[in-house]
């Protein structure tokens, strides 16, 4: 005799979260319903509102886990570096291996969605700007250790981020592994203008 499965609500919501992450990838924010969600999950539609309000909830807490596993993903392999320019190098392989370039298109076409003065959109922009002050204690960190020029850490994270994401703009059609050689040379060429000199 078969017995049924056993609910388990954390794998249900990972797989909740999973399938939305690809059809927000596939088809954007906005054309993806919850209807999309429930086929793909094979849950009903009483089992995602269990676990998100809606799909604004839905979206902010994809957004909060990828953002999330990524900085998990970077304490671990930055801690095998002592040097902010070695940190720098292994931040931009990070990069592109963390790379969803639709994922972030759709984090746009949220935006347009819900609007960036809605309590949602702030939301969404509280999570966004959390990952560049993330990013801005390792700019810090180079500047305190004489490794970077003294400039403003904040304005710096924010160009370098930019940057990073202007190159997966262009490179988007290679895959991951022909694009790091490419990131890799950006340091480079970035570290030629914020690299302290050593008198």
């Amino acid at each position: 005799m078969n017995r049924p499965k056993q609910y388990n609500p954390v794998l249900t919501k990972e797989n909740i979260l999973e399938q939305a992450k690809q059809l927000f990838s596939k088809k954007g924010y906005a054309a993806t319903t919850i209807s999309d969600i429930c086929r793909a999950t094979g849950v009903s539609k009483g089992s995602i509102y269990h676990h998100f309000k809606n799909k604004e909830d839905l979206f902010i807490s994809l957004a909060e886990h990828s953002f999330g596993n990524s900085w998990k993903d970077w304490d671990i392999k930055s801690s095998a570096y002592t040097s902010v320019i070695d940190k720098l190098y292994a931040y931009s392989d990070l990069f592109v291996d963390n790379l969803e370039r639709p994922l972030t298109k759709a984090g746009e076409d949220f935006i347009n969605s819900v609007g960036m003065e809605s309590e949602i959109g702030q939301r969404f922009y509280t999570i966004v700007t959390g990952y560049i002050e993330r990013f801005e204690l390792l700019i810090t960190e180079g500047i305190e250790r004489g490794e970077l020029v003294s400039e403003d850490p904040k304005e710096l994270a924010f160009i370098i981020l930019s940057y990073f994401s202007g190159l997966s703009d262009n490179l988007q059609f290679m895959d991951k592994e022909a694009m790091k050689p490419r990131f890799r040379k950006a340091v480079h060429l970035l570290l030629e203008g914020i690299r302290q000199r050593q008198e």
